[in-house]
């Protein structure tokens, strides 16, 4: 009897584990944590666009209001862009669709290490704090396409920032280069030009005119001008994929071979804590790359990152800071990469003053 009962339990041991062996293996099991970590932030984002949490979901609506008031015949965009604010628009839809693609069954380390770069990218654009200041873009250009009749949001108001060296005024200003609203592609001659995709093919029908530029946005031109654009100078890592981070890597290095320097990125745009963020987020997702050939850490949950404890976060990104907060608090994440430390969120850059 007593035989029997400890070889049915060895046997239910070995099925045990052979259905674990199965499932997956430590890769799986790690991303599906972080994968876990991840959507969980970013349904909480849904949830306070759906409430209207965030302080500059409420300046996308009077903007919008005043701007299809002020002009009648650009309701069509001040609607498209009030909707990029919620949950249906493109911003919080582009996060979900991305964070579909990451691959939740790498089989090696390097395919780890790409999954869990895209995991900390989504987590950054999903942070409440980065998707408000995300936000600024389309305020000011509405603000811009109000023709100065509402003020720009975090901006001095002596700074010329629509247009491409050269010209007039360019539609969608602050959203160029933002992969949600179009993409580049290369004309006859080689050149790379900006593309909108077709619900914001309004800004293409807006060059003509002669309040606005005639010409396609050129990727060199585009680029070698300072301007302020959330996305272009701060966003990149939360809202744009490797492959749009690897592109702009190539066409800035184009622009250099020829002669061009890239416009260094505007030191002043959105808030202080969400910039410490996505300063913090970007420097993660290096730290992820640079360890690609280094072995894991023993006790780790994760890769071992240099100069880094694998039981804590990389950073002070989610200390305490004064103030009341406009943003709640982002979610923990569940691994060791991103463990044991709690967030307070900044006052918005519009209640701020842009400081």
């Amino acid at each position: 009897m007593k035989n029997n009962f400890q070889i049915r339990a060895f046997l239910f041991i070995i099925l045990f584990a052979l259905i674990l062996a199965g499932c997956g293996n430590e890769y799986e099991a790690k991303i599906q944590l972080e994968h876990a970590s991840t959507k969980s932030q970013l349904d909480a984002l849904g949830n306070a666009l759906d409430r209207k949490d965030l302080i500059n979901i409420k300046l996308v609506d009077i903007y919008a209001r005043k701007l299809a008031n002020l002009k009648p015949e650009l309701k069509p965009v001040s609607r498209a862009l009030a909707k990029d604010a919620t949950r249906e628009g493109s911003l919080y839809k582009g996060l979900n669709d991305r964070l579909a693609k990451v691959n939740l069954k790498p089989e090696n380390k390097q395919e780890y290490i790409r999954s869990l770069e895209s995991l900390t990218s989504v987590y950054a654009g999903s942070d409440k704090t980065v998707f408000n200041d995300s936000l600024l873009d389309l305020i000011n250009t509405m603000a811009d396409l109000s023709d100065g009749q509402l003020a720009r949001v975090s901006i001095p108001k002596n700074e010329n920032t629509a247009h491409v060296k050269g010209e007039k005024v360019t539609p969608g200003s602050y959203l160029v280069g933002n992969p949600v609203y179009g993409s580049y592609r290369q004309d006859s001659n080689g050149n790379s030009f900006w593309h909108w995709y077709g619900q914001y093919a309004f800004f293409s029908s807006m060059f003509n005119g002669s309040r606005y530029n005639n010409g396609p946005i050129y990727y060199d031109r585009w680029n070698s001008t300072p301007r302020y654009s959330y996305y272009n100078d701060y966003g990149r890592s939360g809202y744009g994929s490797r492959t749009d981070r690897s592109y702009t890597s190539g066409q800035n290095k184009k622009m250099r071979n020829s002669g061009i320097s890239p416009a260094k990125p505007k030191k002043q745009y959105g808030s202080v804590q969400g910039r410490k963020r996505m300063s913090t987020y970007s420097q993660q997702n290096k730290n992820i790359n640079n360890n690609m050939g280094k072995k894991y850490g023993s006790g780790g949950s994760g890769p071992r990152h240099s100069g880094i404890d694998s039981g804590k976060r990389s950073s002070s990104l989610f200390s305490k800071s004064s103030g009341k907060s406009s943003v709640s608090k982002p979610a923990k994440r569940t691994s060791g990469f991103f463990s044991n430390s709690r967030s307070s969120s900044s006052r918005s850059s519009f209640s701020r003053g842009g400081k």
